[in-house]
């Protein structure tokens, strides 16, 4: 099997035959043959649903009548077959002109079978006026055909002449099979008009029929009409009283089935030169077992759904799971509205957080499933399929799979699901639908091209493309690193220096969405610091903290990979860890000593916290002795200790406060009240409450207010209110 065979509809002839048909077409011919020993005129029927196969077997059929009958001689064959399709007619006239034409175009052109033939166009003739035959098919209006008719001698009325073709037909040794496809699709009214041909006007000696539809569907058509008026019972019986011979399509046995299954899929992955592990076969067989095999039973049915499959893929080819592919293409397939239902709860279905899933957060697995049957039953999903259904959507997302087994299957899972590109990842989804990867994505095939390079230490073109989109989405970025596994010694420093680059271009707590959207770079960091890579780590560490944003990461990454040793009880390493975060720090604030505070970029100065917690003596020390030499203004010291962040409807970043904790930390409270006493008597405090934004004013002013409040308390607490200290009465001023 081809591709071409995927995607075509056309009947299959024997050369093409993969499920023994050829063998059933035999038999056909073998019971056409007792019918004509039986009787001078019969219709036999040819029944199955639609996609079975009943086009092809026909197709056989008179291939096999049409070799025994190919002799040019006057040689008596035994069948000629006459292909009669009644929908191309226009009304009822042409419809039994056009079948009578049939009858006379299949005759032998000898002269034995010459009577017969003038007979058939003397009819036709007789029928309608000539010039209303121009359309017919295959209706000879020429002169020389109205000699023929001419000829016919004796009584010219209608019935006369049809009684002529009846007796021309008799004395002929020429049986004619009528083969009638897809009877099925006729309207009710050009349904029941066929019949009546074939009953009235269309038994002849020698005309045997071959009608072809899906019972159901004909008797659905047929209860429309004013003979059955909507009675089964009298459908039916009609039915028989036309069709003398039934011959049903035989079911696909299970080996057929599975025969095509594989010729199809075969085709699928040799098209896409896709290779599938023993453990991607053995998933294709439980979709199989448990969803595919109730739906797909018909040879039209399994080639249309590869079809599907094959034409599609191409547009995510490499950036997707192909068994998931396969699996929600049988969704969009047979249950549209499950496929599309599912994008509306993407949230839950990748166990992203959002608004969506906040009431979701304690709901059981048996309360899920309830509640995801009643989604089946809304988008029209068939009882008998619902299982099926369900039983794929469990396979293709782990809240469906808690739900169905009755267990929690929680985040922990999410790693493995984005490695094999699931749909069930938050960062494979959108791809499933989209049918390629989404302008705000960027291919694995990219990620992949650019990871190569860098362990292997080349450049390349895809690597700008990563540090890119590094910039715009760090967390799946780095998910889609972790995924790609050991970059090797070289290449992980490589990848570290890269994000560096972007560290601090990257949003930092700018908005709900956007929160803490660097802390994904400094895990992935700490994962590599907390096992000493990369090796050797104190060297390497050095090179990446030469810029700002490799100095930010690296002590961030390395704070995490402390707490986490910590954690854990690994003490050994967590000291290790202590002292590299203690060395790099004290030697990038050595090495600033000399320069002026506005030149150190807020990130690099924050890190004073980070040294604080570990050593606050040493900072301290360092930060005083930094004002006291005059170096660094111990007012523009302290704006810099200001906790910034986000408000709601304010843009951009705004001051929220001064902590007197870290005020303690790093400089020490009574020190500040000394030497800024006098400043801090003459700030305001209103301006703690009004989200100032960033400036080195309004941090300024922020600072010395909450000074101001903090030495209130300070004396507050000691019960040594000032005396005349207006302050101590009102501190808001």
């Amino acid at each position: 099997m081809d591709s071409r065979h995927l995607l075509g509809d056309d009947p299959v002839d024997a050369a093409g035959d993969e499920l023994d048909r050829k063998r059933f077409s035999e038999h056909m011919i073998r019971v056409i043959n007792r019918v004509r020993a039986q009787s001078e005129s019969s219709v036999i029927a040819l029944i199955g649903p639609w996609g079975s196969g009943k086009s092809s077997i026909l197709g056989m059929v008179k291939d096999s009548i049409d070799d025994l009958s190919s002799a040019e001689d006057d040689k008596s064959p035994e069948w000629r077959v006459a292909e009669f399709n009644p929908w191309i007619h226009s009304d009822s006239l042409s419809m039994y002109v056009g079948f009578y034409s049939e009858l006379r175009a299949c005759l032998p052109g000898g002269e034995r079978w010459s009577d017969a033939r003038e007979s058939i166009g003397s009819w036709i003739q007789n029928a309608a006026p000539l010039g209303k035959l121009g359309g017919v098919v295959r209706v000879d209006a020429s002169p020389a055909f109205e000699k023929l008719a001419e000829k016919v001698s004796g009584d010219t009325s209608a019935a006369a002449k049809k009684e002529k073709v009846e007796e021309a037909l008799k004395e002929c040794s020429v049986s004619i099979l009528v083969v009638m496809d897809d009877l099925d699709r006729l309207t009710p009214d050009e349904l029941l008009e066929v019949f009546k041909m074939i009953r009235l006007v269309g038994r002849l000696p020698n005309v045997y029929y071959l009608l072809s539809y899906d019972e159901k569907t004909l008797m659905d058509v047929l209860c429309r009409t004013d003979l059955a008026f909507a009675d089964q019972g009298r459908a039916r019986s009609y039915l028989e009283k036309m069709v003398q011979v039934r011959l049903d399509m035989p079911a696909l046995g299970d080996a057929q089935r599975a025969q095509l299954v594989n010729s199809s899929l075969s085709v699928v992955l040799e098209n896409n030169a896709i290779s599938l592990p023993e453990s991607s076969l053995t998933a294709i067989a439980s979709l199989w077992r448990e969803a595919f095999f109730a739906r797909l039973t018909t040879p039209r049915a399994i080639r249309r759904f590869f079809a599907q499959v094959d034409s599609s893929y191409v547009t995510v080819a490499y950036e997707v799971n192909f068994i998931d592919f396969l699996a929600l293409t049988f969704l969009r397939t047979h249950e549209p509205r499950v496929y599309y239902g599912l994008q509306e709860h993407r949230e839950e279905l990748t166990m992203t957080a959002g608004t969506r899933t906040i009431g979701l957060r304690n709901e059981s697995p048996k309360d899920r499933l309830i509640r995801w049957t009643t989604y089946m039953q809304t988008w029209g999903v068939a009882q008998e399929h619902a299982d099926g259904v369900l039983a794929i959507l469990a396979k293709l997302f782990l809240p469906l799979r808690s739900a169905l087994e009755g267990m929690e299957y929680g985040r922990d899972w999410l790693p493995e699901v984005a490695k094999r590109k699931g749909v069930g990842h938050t960062d494979y989804f959108s791809r499933y639908f989209f049918f390629g990867v989404p302008s705000d994505d960027i291919p694995d095939s990219v990620v992949d091209a650019a990871l190569d390079s860098i362990s292997q230490g080349e450049e390349s073109d895809r690597i700008p493309r990563l540090l890119e989109a590094l910039e715009k989405d760090p967390e799946r970025i780095v998910r889609k690193v972790r995924n790609y596994g050991d970059l090797g010694a070289g290449g992980n420093l490589k990848i570290l220096l890269l994000m560096a680059e972007k560290y601090l271009a990257i949003p930092n707590g700018i908005g709900f969405l956007s929160l803490f959207s660097r802390s994904s770079i400094e895990g992935f960091a700490a994962d590599l610091f907390l096992e000493g890579k990369p090796e050797p780590l104190q060297e390497n560490l050095d090179a990446i903290a030469q810029s700002d944003g490799g100095y930010c990461m690296a002590l961030r990454g390395l704070k995490q990979a402390r707490a986490r040793a910590n954690r854990s009880g690994r003490e050994e390493v967590a000291r290790r860890l202590t002292g590299d975060i203690t060395r790099i720090i004290t030697e990038r604030f050595e090495h600033s000593k000399s320069r002026n505070i506005a030149s150190m970029d807020q990130s690099v100065f924050s890190s004073v916290h980070i040294w604080a917690e570990i050593d606050s003596t040493a900072v301290i020390e360092f930060l005083r002795g930094q004002t006291e030499s005059g170096t660094w203004p111990l007012i523009e010291v302290v704006d810099r200790l200001v906790t910034r962040g986000t408000a709601d409807g304010r843009p951009g970043t705004v001051l929220m406060g001064l902590e007197d904790h870290t005020v303690e930390a790093t400089l020490g409270l009574n020190y500040v009240f000394e030497h800024l006493s006098t400043e801090i008597d003459d700030a305001s405090t209103d301006v703690l409450m009004k989200g100032l934004p960033d400036t080195p004013e309004n941090r300024r002013s922020v600072a010395l207010a909450a000074l101001r409040f903090a030495r209130h308390r300070r004396r507050e607490a000691e019960n040594k209110p000032g005396e005349g200290d207006v302050e101590a009465q009102n501190p808001a001023g």
